[in-house]
């Protein structure tokens, strides 16, 4: 698969295999005991679900004990600050996503630094995060957003999967831009905010969490926050295309504390590039509406270091600081 280019992006997964006993004093080949992979989000978002699958991948072809683990909060900040203190042996990692590693270090400070704190080990997933709406919501497009919110000054509510990540940050600039006054509801996850829209108590969602409910038609998808388009019927804007100050797109992968030695990341590059080659991989992944890319080690540093260089310009322009 090719490697595909991201004006900004959005992470993270382990394990460990029943082994033959050794002799004495030999060190055992990775892995040689449990691996457990933490998800920054709340259970039943995009993140929880690209989580599992590699969970489930390494467990069942691998003989992997791998256990997910679940820890919101603070701008999925949490789960990143774990990993960074665990023992660089493989037993601890996570999912990467965007927001916690090249958008919050900007805005707050954190027990990490993003750029000497981990080791990235590979990407395998991207998805378009989109601006959407109830489907029974009168608003069929963005510029009927545009115009609700210019006409109910701070009525318009709308919320993200976490508190300052890059959906909140891209689409907070957008109104900014526009000049509109609006609501910014804060939750610890895709689905709890996804809950909050099918109750009625927001008129609008921004995240990465939308699969299951476009494909049941519960919502309506009305722009993407990044430059890459989604094969839909009518076509959405995106915010790259409306020139808007931030455009971000949401990729996930696996990462560990720094210093990993090169036999755990290779190993976790080749189970990400074996699960990406199967058919519950595919399936998975048309659940949550993702696309598969993959990206190694090398590239996902450096992927990382140039979004963090990117973003962190873009909120200092905007001064979103502040």
């Amino acid at each position: 698969m090719e490697r595909r280019q991201f004006l900004s992006t959005a992470a993270g997964l382990s394990a460990s295999t029943l082994l033959l006993p050794v002799a004495a004093g030999a060190q055992a080949k990775y892995p040689s005991k449990p691996v457990t992979l933490l998800v920054p989000f709340a259970a039943g978002g995009a993140g929880d679900a690209l989580t599992r699958m590699m969970a489930d991948y390494v467990r069942n072809k691998r003989g992997v004990a791998a256990a997910v683990e679940y820890k919101p909060g603070a701008g999925a900040t949490l789960a990143p600050g774990q990993v960074a203190r665990a023992e660089p042996d493989g037993s601890t990692l996570g999912l990467y996503s965007i927001s916690p590693f090249v958008v919050v270090p900007h805005l707050q400070k954190l027990p990490y630094d993003p750029l000497k704190d981990f080791t990235y080990i590979g990407i395998y997933a991207y998805i378009p995060i989109a601006f959407y709406v109830k489907a029974d919501n009168p608003l069929k497009d963005w510029a009927g957003v545009l115009q609700q919110a210019r006409d109910n000054p701070g009525k318009f509510r709308w919320g993200t999967s976490g508190v300052r990540g890059a959906a909140h940050i891209a689409v907070e600039a957008a109104f900014r831009k526009e000049g509109l006054k609006t609501t910014f509801v804060p939750f610890t996850g895709g689905a709890e905010a996804i809950t909050a829209l099918l109750g009625n108590h927001i008129e609008a969602v921004i995240s990465a969490d939308y699969g299951p409910q476009l494909s049941a038609g519960t919502v309506r998808l009305l722009a993407l926050t990044g430059s890459e388009k989604l094969a839909s019927q009518p076509p959405l804007p995106t915010f790259k295309e409306l020139g808007y100050p931030l455009s971000t797109e949401a990729i996930y992968g696996i990462f560990g504390p720094a210093k990993l030695p090169k036999e755990i990341v290779t190993y976790w590059e080749g189970a990400i590039r074996d699960m990406m080659k199967t058919e519950e991989f595919v399936i998975g992944l048309k659940t949550i509406n993702a696309s598969p890319v993959y990206m190694d080690s090398t590239q996902f540093t450096a992927n990382v270091a140039e979004n963090y260089r990117k973003i962190g310009e873009a909120i200092d322009a905007l001064g979103l600081k502040k």
